[in-house]
This record gives structure tokens, C-alpha cells and sequence, in this order.
């Protein structure tokens, strides 16, 4: 218990503070900052013994009593290997005393030729290691020797010499520019990266360019042409001295359409090719092609599956051409299509023009492609262009959006779900009355509706209507059908399900089915949960304006609370902020609706009332 005790006062505070002696300074105490000394280490029990390591006097190495020779037991690497980062081997006796890895480090039974950068070193006392600074030369040819006569520590002596070699590759080609296939300019630099440091000079000596069976000179890029287009990006992505960058050049030394027009280009990487790390050489070539632009034309209209017969209305259409289109130059009234297309949307990419729009079934299409098309190269289209499509009947579909949950639009006066359908007649609608409560059972339902296995739950809710709806007659074209949904609801607000299948199916494998819970209501909601609170957001979907008065809560076992109206400085708004039981679950966050009392939907009059 705290003991009863009476504040000092400033006087006798004063008078035991001048019993102490007054503390001396020095010259040298006053600094500009003083950093206080770290506390000393926690005491630790026992005695300290002070043992020097390694000792002075020199130990004889334990005999293992063991009279067999010494061997090798095992190394690596071995053989042809594409990196080389270290070295090991492994004695079957110790080698070395336990002592420093300094002193232990100066025992070397191994000779490696050539040399390499890097050091040795022992991991405890029969295996040793070569770490190297960074990796072992590629393009080279090791071998490691460990003489005959060589001793253990214990006095075992390896009675027969010991070799193995490994190998490095040499130069492989990882990336190059121009890409394999791709198309380019005359005049285009190109850009190669290997897998270990090369001499860009050496390289080029035995690197080939040719085009139809004729070899095209070349030469290294200068440093004005590394900085310009795309070599600026390639080198940074290059490891330094690993890449070469070199252009075609004419006869008179020039770079003006070096290469061959409209032509496939092999770029060669010859046999003998050399490293800068290592002596060894390629022993087979390296390739790559691109082609050169020619002439820019018109090749071919058509839809999927390259075809121009049989297209469905709602297919988009291709317009290909040999050469990228300049699309800073492009305007949509160079291409003509004949009948007129509703919604006609056109635009080129790369070697393509695209045209969607709705078309009509059983139509041919005629296209019409002026030739002030330019290509990326400044060259016109070489002669007007033409492409003949002929759309026939457009598949039988039906289908809607929104997915399993659908909230109708609030601004609407009457509620109802729209269907999309092509080449339908009619449709089977089914409407089930339903209550938040049954979410989770329609959840389950739409989960496996499509797997009869005797277990699956039921569909929720009471079927209030099952009618056969007819649909609009208009072939090949898309037909919206709104279902009205007003005597379905009270007071225009509520939850319905929607069971719509079509009375005409593709094929007998066709499962097309409409499955949506339908929720009319003024209100929107929104929550943000964590593992300590919820936060639930009540507003007017309307206006996106905050609610009050809105009673809100989480089934099946949420406690109930009212949303209330906060104006932040800001002029934003933030509804009711309760605190979530960790024991519910976050998942059951997912389930929160805003109903009255009697599981109604909120009216008009409540929600007006509560602004």
C-alpha cells in the first residue's frame, strides 16, 4: 500500500539539494552534443576463464587409429557445366588442425590451372573450398590436380594423383533487336547481349549479315548511334560488356537503305565466335532474322477464323495490311462500308484496322480502303484496297448483365430487368419471393445449380410467377425484353429471384440460364471491415447523398443499429461506425441489406423522412 506522505517543501526541497557537493566541470566537458555511454552488458553467471585462441603451445592432431590411405572422396564441379560459382573437394582423413581459418587456409593440396580470382578456405577440416570473387571465367577449361604423396594431418598419404576438369561455355546469344520475324526500316541498327563479356570487335569479325544468299557489310554503332532509338533502352537491360550494337552500311560506307527492301535479313553468329573471359570458341552458329519493309498493300478482310463467309452480325472485322499503319495519319473516313453499319466503330493497330459495329444477318458487306493510307514508313497504300463480307445468321443467345445481383436503377419509375436475346422467340420466366434471409441459400443454390447429385439445396424463397414470355421478332438482330417487375414488389421496393431459361436452345448441350436476385431499393450500402470493427456506409443511390434513421444490421445474427449523419470539414459524410464481434466472422460481412422490421424493403416516405 502506498505510504502516507506530505509533499517538501520548495525550502526544505532547497535545503537537501545544497547538501551536495557541486559538480565539477573541465575544460574539456563541454561540448557540442554528448552522446551517453551504452549500458554495460547484463551479468552473466559463472566465472570467466580468459582462453587464448588459437594457443601457443602446438597440439598433436588425435590419433584416429586408422591405417587406411587417404582419398579423395569427392569434387566438384566436374565436367561441361553452364556456370561455375566455387570449387570443393573432400578428404576421407583431416587435412588440417582445428586452428584459424587464416593459419588453416595456408594448407593447399589442390592446383588449379589456369588461375582464378577468388580464395581458399576449409569448412572444418577435410573439405576445402575455392570461393571465387564472383564466378569462375566462362569459355574456359579448368583442371584441378591434387599430387600423389600428398599427407593428412593424421599422416595418411594419397598413394595416386588425383585430376578432374570442368568446363565454362563459351558465348551464347540471350537477346536480340530486331525480334525474330519482326518487320523494320533500311537503315535499322541492331542490338545482340550474351551471357558473359565479349569484345565487340572480335565478335563482329565473325558475325555475318546476309539477304537472299548475299552478304551485307556492316560495322559497330558509333556513340552518337547508341543513343538514339530504341539501343538506349536494350543496353540498360544488357549486362555491362555482354552486348554489341552494329548496322548495315552500302557500299560506299553510307546507311541509307542498307538493307535490301522487302526481304528477309539472317544476321549469323559464326562458328569461332570468342569470349572475353575465356579461350574457347563457339563451336556452332547462332541466328536470328527479321525482314524489311516493302511496298505498302492491302492483304485481306475478313472475320474470325480468317474467314469472310458465314461472319455473325456481331463479329468484329479485320482489315490487314503488309506494313504497320501510322495511325497519327488515320482517319476512320478512309475506309468505306457499304450497306451502313449501326454503331460503325473503326481503328487501326500495329498491321490491322478494326470494325465492330451491329450488322445485319444474312448481308454482304462491301469495304472500301482509300489509298492515302499511309504506312509507319511514309508510304502510301499502293492502290485502293477492297473487301467483300458476308454475315449470315447470327447465333441464338440470350443473356443479361449484372451477374447474380442485380440492383435496379432508383431513378426509374417503374422496376424492371431487361434480357438481351438474338434470334429467340420467347423465354420461360420464373419470379421467387424472397427475404434477406434466404442470401446464403441462394448462394449455395447458384453454386451448384448445374450438378444434380441428390444433395443440392432447394432454390429459396416462394415462386409467385411462371409465365412464358414472348420476344420481339427481329432476325439476326439483338432485342432487348424488359420484364416488368412493379406487381412483384411493394411500393416498387423489394427482392425477387429471376429463373429466365429460352424456349430455343443452341444444341442439346446449350445450359443458357439467367439466375439473378433482384433488389429494388432507395438505398446504397457499403462496408469496410477489419478484425476490431465494421464500418457500414448508408446512402441515397439517388443522389449518393448520406442517410440517417437507417436501421442496418448483419445476418442471420447481426446486432441491430442505426446509421446517423456526421459532417466532416471537408463537407464529405460517413455513416454509423460500430464495432464488430471477432467471433462472427468477417465473412458474414458480405450479407448486410437494409430492411425494415417486417423484412421490407424501406419505403420512399421512410427514406425522405430520414433526410
Amino acid at each position: 500500500p502506498p505510504a502516507n506522505a506530505e509533499n517538501l517543501s520548495e525550502g526544505e526541497t532547497s535545503n537537501l539539494l545544497n547538501r551536495i557537493p557541486k559538480i565539477k566541470t573541465e575544460d574539456d566537458d563541454k561540448v557540442d552534443f554528448r552522446k551517453r555511454e551504452g549500458s554495460l552488458p547484463a551479468p552473466k553467471t559463472g566465472k570467466k576463464i580468459p582462453v587464448k585462441f588459437p594457443a601457443d603451445e602446438s597440439r598433436e592432431v588425435p590419433n584416429s587409429n586408422n591405417d587406411q590411405a587417404l582419398e579423395v572422396v569427392r569434387f566438384s564441379p566436374e565436367g561441361e557445366i553452364p556456370l561455375a560459382p566455387d570449387l570443393s573437394v573432400t578428404f576421407s582423413h583431416p587435412m588440417v588442425a582445428v586452428t584459424s581459418q587464416e593459419g588453416a587456409a595456408q594448407t593447399v593440396p589442390v592446383q588449379l590451372t589456369p588461375n582464378a580470382e577468388g580464395k581458399w578456405r576449409w569448412l572444418g577440416t577435410k573439405t576445402l573450398m575455392f570461393d571465387t570473387t564472383k564466378r569462375f571465367r566462362m569459355a574456359t577449361k579448368y583442371t584441378a590436380r591434387i599430387p600423389a604423396g600428398t599427407k593428412a594431418a593424421t599422416g595418411q598419404v594419397l598413394n595416386k594423383e588425383v585430376v578432374w576438369t570442368f568446363t565454362t561455355p563459351p558465348p551464347k546469344l540471350e537477346n536480340n533487336y530486331p525480334s525474330n520475324g519482326s518487320t523494320t526500316r533500311r537503315d535499322e541498327l541492331m542490338f545482340v547481349s550474351f551471357d558473359q563479356e565479349i569484345n565487340p570487335k572480335a565478335v563482329l569479325e565473325t558475325t555475318s549479315v546476309t539477304s537472299g544468299g548475299k552478304r551485307i557489310p556492316i560495322r559497330l554503332a558509333s556513340d552518337e548511334e547508341l543513343k538514339s532509338g530504341s539501343l538506349p533502352y536494350y543496353i540498360k537491360q544488357a549486362q555491362p560488356n555482354r552486348w554489341m550494337a552494329f548496322r548495315a552500311v552500302n557500299s560506299n560506307g553510307g546507311i541509307e537503305n542498307a538493307l535490301p527492301a522487302d526481304s528477309s535479313i539472317q544476321v549469323t553468329f559464326n562458328k569461332g565466335t570468342p569470349s572475353a573471359e575465356g579461350p574457347l570458341t563457339t563451336n556452332a552458329a547462332q541466328s536470328f532474322s527479321f525482314s524489311t519493309f516493302g511496298a505498302m498493300k492491302f492483304v485481306d478482310g475478313y472475320c474470325n477464323y480468317r474467314s469472310n463467309k458465314n461472319c455473325s452480325p456481331f463479329d468484329t472485322w479485320y482489315l490487314q495490311f503488309t506494313n504497320a499503319i501510322d495511325t497519327s495519319n488515320f482517319d476512320k473516313s478512309m475506309i468505306k462500308v457499304s450497306p451502313a453499319v449501326e454503331g460503325l466503330t473503326i481503328y487501326p493497330s500495329g498491321q490491322y484496322i478494326y470494325i465492330s459495329g451491329v450488322k445485319k444477318g444474312n448481308t454482304t458487306y462491301t469495304v472500301t480502303i482509300d489509298d492515302s493510307i499511309k504506312d509507319i514508313y511514309t508510304q502510301k497504300l499502293q492502290e485502293p484496297g477492297k473487301a467483300t463480307i458476308k454475315v449470315g445468321s447470327a447465333p441464338v443467345s440470350l443473356y443479361a448483365q449484372g451477374g447474380n445481383m442485380v440492383v435496379l436503377d432508383p431513378t426509374t419509375k417503374k422496376p424492371s430487368f431487361s434480357v438481351y436475346s438474338t434470334n429467340q422467340p420467347s423465354a420461360r420466366v420464373k419470379v421467387y419471393k424472397v427475404q434477406p434471409q434466404d442470401w446464403s441459400q441462394f448462394q449455395q443454390f447458384v453454386r451448384y445449380k448445374d450438378y444434380e447429385d441428390g444433395t443440392k439445396v432447394s432454390m429459396p424463397g416462394t415462386l409467385i410467377s411462371n409465365q412464358l414470355t414472348n420476344i420481339e421478332n427481329k432476325p439476326d438482330e439483338m432485342v432487348e425484353t424488359r420484364i416488368d417487375l412493379s406487381k412483384f414488389m411493394s411500393g416498387g421496393f423489394g427482392n425477387v429471384i429471376l429463373d429466365i431459361t429460352p424456349t430455343k436452345k443452341q444444341d442439346k448441350y446449350d445450359r443458357t440460364r439467367i439466375l439473378t436476385w433482384v433488389q429494388s431499393t432507395h438505398i446504397g450500402l457499403d462496408a469496410f471491415v477489419d478484425n476490431q470493427e465494421l464500418v457500414g456506409f448508408a446512402t441515397d443511390l439517388a443522389t449518393g447523398k448520406p442517410l440517417a434513421g437507417i436501421q442496418l444490421s448483419i445476418f442471420p445474427n447481426g446486432k441491430e443499429v442505426t446509421s446517423n449523419q456526421t459532417k466532416k470539414e471537408d463537407e464529405s459524410y460517413a455513416s454509423q461506425v460500430w464495432d464488430w464481434l471477432t467471433s462472427w466472422g468477417s465473412s458474414q460481412a458480405d450479407d448486410i441489406q437494409s430492411f425494415d422490421e417486417n423484412g421490407s424493403a424501406i419505403e420512399t416516405e421512410s427514406i425522405e423522412k430520414a433526410q
